[in-house]
């Protein structure tokens, strides 16, 4: 038998009164009132109704809005600005009421909603962080037990004990994410607040999002960026002009907002994707349903741990992707990429080469900490900065051995070029997990340039080398009627 859900939204619509002067917020319920003392067939009461109504429209943020989610599971809710992300989130939040409809919640939430929503800019960090824990349930001795670890997870160091209103956006964003991590929540609620943080932050949050979901905690996501609700969620929901558009797979979901924000198109335009979409999910009139989530044990943990420093790499590694055409790095305290080269399959150190051809990298590291699993990374991204081609030690399960402070190791890396004409760019990676934290020794983006020549007038971005071949298919010349 399904859970009971832990959110419930039924039939949600919220409409905002729109005046059409600053008189007519006072005149309009001195009218209604006068259209009171008549009985409902009057036809006076009536003209009044209508004079009453003839000075305010309803502008509705959103419009019938229904669905449930259960424990544990994560949505993602996307959208255009206005779509109604922000007032579908308050509103389950309980920080807003709607105009028509319910919608309940069983359970702690913790709720990241427009920056510093629930901080008093006059208290410090410290007695917002006792301020919020107290109204989320918790006592002063659990709050106590727990600030330790609330600041260290924040990392604002003395601005704890400094007002709020001295924060800058980063460090209200880092207090608020630390207090919810710190509360249990059941149903964890986050509307584009960690947009503001930094990348170093962001994958500290996700880290903190991946065990709350594991641990069974329901995520209700807001965000402008696909990747992030593609990884966290199990499902997600396309909302316009208040209304759900379509509900499913996040990458079905994302792919529709997509087409959505391109110039010129409209929700209309989205019907036969979302057609298409039902059928092959195999009922056109069943509800957008999330998929149930995994069973326990059904992917093993040492997989389920290699997603994760996966995702981890990826995270980081993508922190920065514009090729600048300067080497831009950091890490190096910890350890070191020492020298760099490019050689040819001849052996002879060059950076042009012609489509097709083997070239090898050699990569010269030292550590300073031991590092027990070092993992080695090489990216090659042309000049717009698209990635065209990455790996490293973990993903291609090439494992490299161990390094003890003070020793020095070389890192080779050999593929044939089968790129385009055209300028790229070679980043490097130093990097190692200690538990579930991702350490960075070092990295060296756009560290190398290198040139491509053609072979021939083949166009794109990768030389697949096709084999073209042909053969006559009849044997007369007749051409067929």
């Amino acid at each position: 038998m399904a859970s009971e859900p832990i959110i419930s939204v039924s039939k949600v619509s919220k409409a905002y009164r729109i005046w059409d002067n600053p008189a007519a917020r006072l005149a309009s319920p001195l009218w209604q009132a006068a259209a009171g003392l008549f009985p409902a067939a009057s036809g006076l009461g009536s003209r009044l109704r209508r004079r009453a109504q003839s000075t305010y429209r309803d502008f509705y943020a959103l419009q019938d809005v229904s669905f449930e989610i259960r424990r544990g599971e994560s949505w993602g809710i996307i959208g255009q600005n206005g779509s109604g992300k922000s007032t579908l989130l308050q509103i389950i939040a309980g920080t807003l009421q709607p105009t028509e409809g319910s919608a309940g919640t069983h359970g702690r939430v913790a709720a990241l909603l427009e920056l510093g929503a629930g901080f008093n800019p006059e208290f410090t960090g410290r007695e917002n962080v006792y301020l919020n824990a107290t109204i989320l349930g918790f006592t002063r001795e659990k709050v106590d037990a727990r600030i330790a670890d609330i600041a260290a997870y924040a990392e604002i160091g003395e601005f704890l004990d400094q007002p709020v209103k001295t924060y800058s956006s980063g460090m209200v964003v880092r207090l608020a994410f630390a207090v919810a991590a710190h509360v249990d929540p059941d149903i964890l609620i986050v509307d584009e607040a960690l947009s503001v943080g930094d990348a170093r932050f962001q994958l500290k949050c996700a880290r903190t999002i991946d065990r709350f979901i594991a641990n069974g905690v329901t995520l209700l996501f807001v965000s402008h960026d696909a990747s992030m609700v593609k990884r966290l969620c199990h499902h997600a929901l396309l909302l316009d002009h208040g209304r759900v558009v379509y509900g499913g797979k996040p990458n079905d979901v994302v792919n529709l907002y997509s087409k959505l924000t391109i110039d010129g198109n409209t929700v209309d335009s989205l019907q036969a994707d979302i057609a298409a979409l039902r059928e092959a999910r195999g009922s056109s009139s069943a509800p957008d349903a999330a998929p149930a989530p995994a069973a326990a044990g059904q992917t093993g943990p040492e997989d389920a741990a290699l997603v994760k420093r996966a995702e981890a790499l990826l995270t980081d590694e993508r922190s920065h992707v514009q090729a600048s055409g300067q080497e831009f790095a950091y890490g190096g305290e910890r350890g070191r990429i020492t020298g760099i080269t490019v050689w040819d399959s001849a052996g002879q150190p060059r950076t042009w080469f012609t489509t097709g051809e083997t070239l090898t990298v050699r990569m010269q590291v030292e550590a300073f900490d031991a590092c027990p699993e070092p993992i080695f990374a090489l990216t090659v991204k042309n000049t717009a900065g698209v990635e065209i081609y990455g790996t490293n030690t973990l993903f291609s399960r090439q494992p490299a051995a161990a390094m003890q402070a003070g020793d020095r190791h070389e890192v080779v890396f050999t593929f044939a070029l089968n790129l385009m004409p055209g300028h790229y760019f070679l980043s490097f990676g130093f990097t190692h997990f200690v538990g579930e934290n991702l350490v960075v020794m070092q990295r060296r983006y756009d560290a190398i340039r290198i040139e491509v020549h053609g072979k021939d007038r083949t166009f794109g971005i990768a030389n697949l080398n096709a084999v073209i071949t042909s053969r006559a298919l009849t044997s007369g010349g007749a051409r067929p009627s």
